[in-house]
């Protein structure tokens, strides 16, 4: 009895000596290799926190993407946005509001189940945001540019038919200097940190052709500047819809 409860021991002592459980690897989603190009027409309308862009219409924006997509899912991507708008601040005056940004991250496509998928990304994002207004006998202005971190997330989820609904939403911490003038004569130069936020959702299609993987999407897109309009830290806003065509080849 004795010889039989030694041998027991011996054999599960592995169990208590803490021996490593499986870790499972994360869900990564394998991806065919290739270019990938995107463009996205949008319509979008500007908004100020303290009402100032009157009889402000949509007008039009656009991004386009360029960058490479890996076997294994990961991808290095560049894209460009674009818009410039005319706004009516008050009664007599007439002025511009526009703004930009250049992205450049790396992402990795996951899938934690079957129809949806998850793309995380990472990367630097280079702004820029110009404001003025002006009158017969006064001109304000700001005009922004900098460097900072961009962060965000891609998702689908697939519907069926070739039919899945999308998600995304980013956030951009931008470091950098912004000129202001506020009058014909007086200008000032400071450091500021401007916070941009973007999201967005709508429907899309995948398509396939003659070895090209595309998918379509229409949806609406939201976007939050944080403390850059009317030279002291009023917030702007755009908002609208977006067309998008994303291939891959």
């Amino acid at each position: 009895m004795k010889k039989y409860t030694l041998t027991l021991l011996l054999t599960a002592a592995p169990l208590f000596a803490g021996t490593p459980a499986p870790v499972a690897s994360a869900p990564q989603y394998n991806s065919e290799q290739g270019w990938i190009l995107g463009v996205e027409p949008m319509a979008l309308r500007p908004y100020q926190s303290e009402g100032r862009y009157n009889q402000n219409t949509y007008e039009f924006a656009g991004r386009g993407t360029i960058g490479y997509q890996f076997a294994d899912g990961l991808a290095i991507k560049a894209s460009y946005f674009g818009y410039g708008s005319d706004i009516t601040p008050y009664a007599g005056a007439s002025g511009r509001v526009s703004v930009s940004d250049i992205d450049l991250v790396v992402s990795q496509d996951f899938k934690p189940s079957e129809g949806f998928k998850l793309t995380p990304f990472v990367g630097l994002d280079w702004a820029t945001f110009n404001e003025g207004y002006s009158t017969s006998s006064t001109a304000t202005g700001t005009k922004f540019s900098g460097l900072g971190l961009v962060a965000g997330v891609d998702v689908t989820r697939a519907l069926g038919n070739s039919f899945s609904l999308y998600g995304n939403a980013k956030e951009s911490i931008v470091f950098g200097t912004t000129d202001e003038n506020y009058t014909r004569s007086s200008q000032t130069s400071t450091d500021r940190v401007l916070f941009i936020t973007q999201v967005g959702l709508g429907v899309q299609y995948d398509y396939c052709f003659s070895n090209v993987a595309a998918n379509f999407r229409l949806g609406v897109e939201g976007q939050w500047y944080g403390g850059a309009s009317n030279t002291d830290s009023e917030n702007t806003g755009l908002a609208g819809f977006v067309l998008g065509a994303n291939f891959r080849f």
